[in-house]
């Protein structure tokens, strides 16, 4: 049969509904510079130098202005990962609204390719705290681990508010082991974010748990929402009759890209 009512936009919207369940770590971070992402894209990220504070009673109430200089930091937008798989008959399962089956993977593959790649950009860009390559292989050290993070932070003057803290499954069984430390997010009432990986609070940091960080050791990424930008959008969603079997083909294309763009506010552990 031929395709006659296939409507992309829905297909995309059932996606886009989907990622805030499954996302962990990109819901945390910068999306502010996300417009029209569109594969080959660039995003120039313009920064302006602060300027003095000065005296202005010692020096005889006259001030000199700073001359302001700017640099910029390009933020790529070129990721592109796409999809495609079969349906029996795409215009029945869309005329019967059973978009919930099919897109289900698509969006959980879609998400973790996404958040695998903002990972790995926090890990290759964020500053190094390990300086000593210590082995985290406690739960005392695992918090030693966050103190120096956490101090990192304040030295680095990064605001109080907004500070998370990623960890994958070993480094989040050491905290788990010290709840006297570790606030729960469903003690204060916080399920919803349970859900998505929030394991609770730890000296001002959001905890959250990301099994795609660095499965090989236990690993920690302190970082401000403000120091990692992301940009993304499913750029085309289409359907075509496969030549080879009776079914039609969907096929999906997600561009993105991602930057850290303050490296002082985006420290990472990981254990020797």
């Amino acid at each position: 049969m031929a395709i006659t009512n296939f409507i992309p936009q829905i297909w995309s919207a059932a996606l886009l509904t989907r990622f805030p369940g499954s996302e962990i770590v990109i819901p945390t971070v910068n999306r502010s510079y996300e417009g029209e992402a569109r594969s080959g894209n660039r995003v120039n990220i313009t920064t302006i130098t602060t300027p003095t504070v000065k005296d202005y009673k010692a020096g005889g109430r006259k001030i000199t202005p700073d001359a302001l200089s700017d640099t910029q930091v390009p933020l790529l937008i070129d990721q592109e990962k796409a999809i495609a798989f079969l349906v029996d008959d795409v215009d029945r399962v869309q005329a019967a609204g059973s978009f919930d089956a099919v897109t289900a993977d698509a969006a959980r593959a879609l998400v973790e390719d996404a958040e695998s790649y903002v990972l790995g950009k926090m890990m290759a860009e964020g500053t190094d705290d390990n300086g000593d390559a210590s082995t985290v292989d406690s739960p005392s050290k695992a918090f030693d681990a966050v103190k120096s993070l956490r101090v990192s932070l304040a030295k680095a003057n990064v605001p109080a508010t907004g500070r998370y803290l990623v960890v994958n499954p070993d480094f989040a069984g050491f905290l788990l082991a010290e709840q006297s430390k570790l606030t729960s997010a469903d003690a204060a009432g916080s399920t919803g974010e349970l859900r998505n990986g929030v394991l609770g609070n730890l000296l001002g940091f959001t905890v959250l748990e990301q099994p795609l960080l660095n499965p090989t050791k236990p690993t920690a990424v302190a970082y401000h929402t403000s120091a990692v930008a992301y940009v993304n959008q499913i750029e085309r969603v289409e359907a075509l009759r496969d030549p080879e079997s009776f079914s039609d083909i969907v096929r999906m294309l997600h561009v993105y890209g991602a930057k850290v763009i303050r490296p002082s506010a985006v420290r990472t552990y990981a254990s020797a």
